[in-house]
């Protein structure tokens, strides 16, 4: 009996103290979906680089290099050809950083090349560069923020505000350089160059949040599809950003150690047999206590 009572007072300990189930693994995309987003960022790669290409074969490297469509363009393919090779990086769980910024910031960059040149220069597509630069890579790459991204449900409302900083940087060379390329419609010596810069810079902030909005109507439309979460939905069904993945009842975070649990409390052992006319020490009625004789019998007057 003993020995059955610490069999089970061990097993409950041994249950008591078990692990938890172990994290689950880590998801990875959908190998059909992140095919079918390396091609189309392949795609927007050959896209930037042929206009790059195509403007340099049609005059030398030197006499292209200071206009901002060409540095958008070589800009475009090198940052592309980075988020073309991510998925090897983080071994198919991703297919693009958490952070938007830098697909924001290319595509207000290229809009704002694109509006430029199609208005103010008064430009056209007839040459395979001007086509390219100026046309099909902006597009491709407006198409990428719209509708083949996801992390652009991570986008904050100041981003819009940074994404100035590629024209920004642009300015600063074309003034400390001295780029003589626009004529009289960007001169530093002009008196209203100080107006025509801050109409860049204030619809390159207005596009940024306007692209802004469109993500979050997005992210809103993708969230209501999924019933029970919260949170920005994350990529292509894998866990939302900004959340952990939910716990099984009753068990600790993953990463924590199991806390220890309070034993059952055991049945008190019955009472050991003390002899007597009754089982277990116990007395029939009428009997006198036990260690004492009992009285003689009554015959009566």
């Amino acid at each position: 009996m003993i020995l059955g009572d610490l069999m089970a007072i061990g097993g409950s300990q041994q249950h008591a103290y078990a692990p938890g189930p172990y994290p689950p693994q880590p998801q990875r995309v959908d190998p059909g979906v992140l095919a079918g987003v390396t091609v189309w960022r392949l795609v927007i790669v050959v896209c930037a680089f042929t206009g790059f290409g195509a403007a340099v074969g049609q005059a030398d490297l030197d006499s292209v290099m200071p206009g901002l469509s060409q540095q958008a363009s070589l800009l475009t393919g090198i940052c592309y050809l980075g988020l073309l090779c991510y998925p090897l990086v983080t071994g198919g769980q991703r297919h693009e950083p958490r952070s938007p910024w830098l697909r924001g910031a290319l595509a207000v960059l290229l809009i704002l090349v694109s509006v430029t040149f199609m208005t103010l220069m008064e430009g056209d597509l007839d040459e395979t560069w001007s086509l390219f630069e100026h046309a099909i890579t902006p597009l491709v790459v407006l198409v990428d923020w719209l509708a083949v991204g996801r992390n652009q449900a991570a986008v904050k409302w100041w981003h819009p505000l940074t994404w100035l900083a590629f024209p920004a940087a642009y300015l600063v060379y074309f003034v400390a350089d001295d780029v003589q390329l626009y004529g009289d419609f960007l001169d530093p010596d002009s008196d209203d160059f100080g107006l025509t810069v801050a109409g860049f810079l204030l619809g390159v902030v207005v596009a940024g949040y306007v692209l802004l909005a469109c993500a979050l109507i997005k992210t809103a439309n993708g969230a209501n599809g999924q019933r029970g979460t919260t949170g920005a939905p994350g990529p292509y069904g894998q866990q939302p950003y900004g959340q952990q993945p939910q716990q099984p009842y009753g068990q600790p975070p993953y990463g924590q150690p199991q806390p220890p649990q309070q034993l059952p409390q055991q049945p008190p052992a019955p009472a050991a047999y003390q002899g007597g006319g009754a089982p277990y020490g116990q007395q029939y009625p009428g009997s006198p206590p036990y260690g004492q004789q009992p009285p003689p019998p009554y015959y009566g007057p």
